[in-house]
């Protein structure tokens, strides 16, 4: 038996930790009250989550790096994927895992050759009904860099613990400890179903290709008892008619030193029959578990059946007695690097040393932003949980800004230009350098004449190029100058602006192929030709707004673009939403170029400025729609030659509609400097819009087979952009009541939409990241449910929203602004953001006499009032930021 060296067993004073902190919960869940979001979940610190079993919905976390992406979900289910490589599939809800551990012991606890087996699994699935599984209690940590799950009784209790290393290996490591006064013989087995290849999806064939064979020691190896034990494991694929490739999967399993019990013994097989008893077994039956034993050996498995990594381990614990296994999976594509790494033994310190490092790691990457708040109404928000909550959040962004495509596990799943770039516009206030790094990237999958893709992904890892998402939704390139914008005014990187990137040529677009060019570009001539690009497509002729094309955002409504003339694919159809993100574009590039260089860019800041006016200009006349009794809306958009509208008083469907966005921009982009009276026709459309989750995309919502708007009346109603709190489009709005200085409306719908408030039992997903939406239709039986979590473009606009008005750090490219909200549902918080390299170190108070007051580094400063939004803020100019810190403490 391989045994593995261990110093400070740092597993087991993890356990007791959660142990501890999760009992405290279970035996006074008043004194957890603090601490609880919906759905059985609970902040034990800013970074760990309890998890309690529950049927209605599942939490989960993300680890891995560099677009490995290894899901592990609180009720014990796994998949993994790299791009297109998968590790391990995912299963559907009922479904066998492909990764389980489970526990047996002796039905008759008086024989001493048992061979029948009460089975106990160790992950809360598979679930396994009898009463021995019965007796115990089950519950799952997440943090941020690792999860565990606990299995309870009275006498009994195990634990795995799961990280994904550095280096990408999958550290699994379980824990067994007799509770007991007495001896304790039971058995741990585990289940590996790797897959290994460039798909999403299984089928029949694969397992004609996949090989796995049990691990033997050579026979030079200097100490066989250190010899691993485990697995290897050979999946064949093609990757085109002349080329194959070999994908390598390496087990390798140890007991801890002075954790292998007495009287221990230990099988292995490599075929699912034999593990679950033939073609009609599951693993929710299986019958090696039941008995206790493979039958024989199956050293090797290939072809004719399902090829697996299964063991089973028999030991006796004595009373108090802990034991610790770890298995160590890796992978790689070198059989060479394979066979050698399957005569490496593991070792437990090096195990422990390197999710040590993860941690120092992962606090090392998302320190330098904190927000954190105090003294609140504890049935409105709880301070411990908010604060969590931020830190979870700040790791949902880095995660949606840092992908690698396919994180769907579908082959559409790609990396949208748009999600990436709002994303990253989050990212950089804490974590600058990568988030220029992925902008560079996605900059390049720009074609010459400055049209950006809506969706691309990388060539994979055996050489196959990369799919792409050619549809040309207007809305793409926007994102793009508004990140670029961001970026700058909090880091003043303007070398940034000469950095070369290339670009993408479109070669055949209804196959959706792309290649790249030879030419290359600064960044700042990219952001030329987006413009260039994005401004050819007003409507020139009539309304000299942005013609929709495929579409916007809301890529559900993708009717406004098309043509009335059958010869023609697009036509002058409008998104009022992208017309008024292009006018802020417009203002931001002017911003940009007369910081830079006024006088080298004096061309383009005129046209610029011609551009911008000419559209300010078409917004006011077609925008806007009245009704007979002066009644004003601001409209969606319209259809090709203002052939219909939508958004106003008579949509296609003869119905009077409000959508959220439109009326969001119009505040976010800046026109409504130019029509203030608009501010009561928006807050109008936006109580309208109001509903149990928020502030819903579209009221009412669109029934099938309206005329003009494309898919979205195929969604049920109250469900995504349908007439449901899609709460990306949520969270613009609530930017904008804090922008138009309408705190308290604002923390209203913010308290809504945030996962952790109260009102939020029908969680699907998990309650400490942002979802994308919640559903509500009563007459459908929807009621709070979301369709998914982590990726979604909601978490970077909410933490936007929290960095800018909440907490208040505004910077510009002459320095910064100061300006928390007049507003808050707490009474004192503390912000820390690096701003240009300095630490900016907000404290606030309420506790001033009259008025907000401030000071920096402990003298009194001087504040602006800002009569838009209602408050007195502070300025910071650009000398101050080239201190390594500012102390800034707000009262008021």
């Amino acid at each position: 038996m391989a045994i593995s060296q261990i110093k400070t067993d740092v597993l087991a004073d993890k356990l007791d930790w959660i142990i501890s902190q999760a009992q405290s919960i279970q035996q006074a869940p008043d004194q957890g009250q603090d601490r609880q979001m919906p759905c059985g979940v609970y902040a034990l610190d800013k970074r760990h989550i309890l998890a309690m079993p529950r049927d209605n919905g599942d939490s989960r976390y993300p680890y891995g790096r560099d677009g490995m992406n290894f899901w592990v979900y609180a009720s014990g289910y796994m998949h993994s994927n790299e791009g297109l490589f998968s590790h391990f599939m995912r299963s559907a809800n009922g479904q066998e895992p492909n990764i389980a551990f489970f526990a047996g012991m002796p039905s008759n606890p008086n024989d001493e050759h048992p061979d029948h087996f009460d089975i106990v699994p160790i992950l809360p699935v598979p679930n396994v009904t009898n009463d021995q599984a019965s007796a115990f209690h089950r519950y799952t940590v997440l943090s941020s860099t690792s999860a565990h799950f606990i299995t309870t009784s009275q006498t009994l209790r195990f634990a795995v613990r799961i990280f994904v290393a550095r280096n990408k290996d999958i550290c699994f490591s379980i824990s067994a400890e007799n509770l007991g006064g007495d001896d304790q013989p039971i058995y741990l087995s585990s289940y590996f179903n790797p897959f290994l290849r460039h798909q999403v999806f299984e089928g029949a064939e694969d397992q004609w290709f996949k090989q796995i064979s049990v691990l033997e020691p050579t026979d030079d190896s200097p100490d066989q008892s250190t010899h691993p034990q485990g697995f290897l494991v050979r999946v064949n694929e093609d990757v085109d008619r002349t080329r194959s490739a070999s994908n390598w999967g390496i087990f390798r399993r140890a007991f801890a030193t002075g954790q292998q019990p007495q009287n221990t013994r230990y099988e292995q097989t490599t075929a699912r029959q034999a593990y679950v008893g033939g073609t009609r077994g599951s693993l929710h039956t299986a019958a090696a578990l039941t008995h206790g034993t493979f039958g024989p050996p199956v050293p090797v498995c290939t072809f004719t059946d399902n090829a697996i990594a299964g063991d089973i381990t028999h030991l006796t614990l004595k009373p108090g007695e802990r034991t610790r296994l770890d298995i160590v999976f890796s992978f790689t594509n070198s059989d060479k690097w394979a066979k050698q790494l399957a005569s490496q033994p593991i070792d437990a310190t090096e195990i422990d040393s390197q999710l040590a490092t993860l941690e120092r790691d992962d606090h090392q990457r998302h320190h330098t932003l904190n927000l954190s708040i105090g003294q609140t109404d504890p049935q409105t928000l709880e301070p411990k949980v908010f604060d969590a909550f931020v830190e979870h959040l700040k790791r949902q962004v880095e995660f949606c800004s840092l992908i690698k495509g396919y994180v769907q596990l579908s082959p559409n799943s790609l990396i949208g230009v748009r999600d990436v770039c709002q994303a990253i516009e989050a990212l950089a206030a804490w974590r600058p350098q990568p988030a220029r790094d992925k902008l560079i990237e996605a900059l390049g999958f720009t074609s010459p004449d400055g049209r950006c893709f809506r969706q691309y992904s990388l060539p994979s890892s055996n050489g196959q190029r990369g799919r792409m998402d050619l549809r040309p939704f207007i809305d793409q390139g926007v994102w793009v100058i508004s990140c670029v914008v961001s970026y700058l005014k909090l880091t003043s990187d303007f070398g940034f602006l000469d950095e070369p990137v290339g670009y993408h040529s479109i070669v055949d677009e209804s196959s959706d192929t792309a290649l790249p060019t030879n030419e290359t570009d600064s960044v700042l001539q990219h952001l030329f030709k987006i413009m260039t690009y994005l401004l050819d497509h007003r409507d020139h002729g009539q309304t000299g707004c942005i013609r929709a094309l495929y579409g916007d955002w809301n890529d559900a409504l993708d009717g406004l673009g098309v043509s009335m003339d059958p010869s023609q694919t697009y036509g002058t159809g409008v998104s009022v939403m992208v017309t008024l993100q292009v006018y802020q574009n417009c203002l931001e590039m002017i911003d940009l170029l007369k910081t830079t260089d006024p006088k080298l860019h004096a061309k383009r800041i005129n046209a610029y400025q011609r551009n911008a006016e000419a559209i300010r200009h078409g917004l006011q006349t077609f925008a806007i729609t009245t009704n007979g009794h002066g009644e004003k809306r601001i409209l969606h958009g319209w259809g090709d030659r203002r052939s219909y509208l939508v958004g106003g008083f008579n949509d296609p469907d003869d119905t009077p509609r409000d959508g959220l966005t439109s009326n969001a921009f119009w505040v976010l982009s800046g026109m409504l400097e130019h029509d203030p009276d608009l501010e009561q026709v928006i807050l109008k459309a936006f109580d309208r819009l109001d509903g149990k989750y928020g502030m819903r995309t579209f009221t009412p919502a669109f029934p099938p087979d309206v005329r003009g708007v494309g898919r979205i009346g195929k969604l049920p109603p109250g469900t995504a952009e349908n007439g449901a709190a899609y709460i990306h489009a949520t969270a613009f709005a609530i930017m904008a009541l804090f922008q138009m200085g309408q705190p308290k409306r604002a923390w209203d719908q913010l308290l809504k939409i945030l996962p952790f408030t109260p009102g939020h039992d029908n969680l699907s997903h998990s309650p400490f990241v942002m979802p994308n939406s919640y559903g509500h239709n009563p007459d459908l039986l929807i009621d709070g449910q979301n369709m998914n979590d982590w990726q979604t473009g909601s978490s970077n606009v909410v933490l936007k929203t929290l960095n800018r008005f909440v907490f208040g750090f505004e910077p510009t490219f002459d320095g910064l602004w100061i300006q928390p909200a007049g507003w808050a549902p707490f009474k004192n918080f503390s912000a820390t953001a690096n701003i240009r390299r300095c630490e900016v170190r907000l404290t606030s108070h309420t506790n001033a006499p009259t008025g907000r007051a401030f000071t920096i580094n402990g003298e009194p400063a001087e504040s602006t009032f800002d009569p838009v939004m209602g408050i007195d803020k502070l300025w910071i100019p650009p000398q101050a930021l080239t201190e390594k810190s500012l102390d800034i403490l707000i009262e008021s």
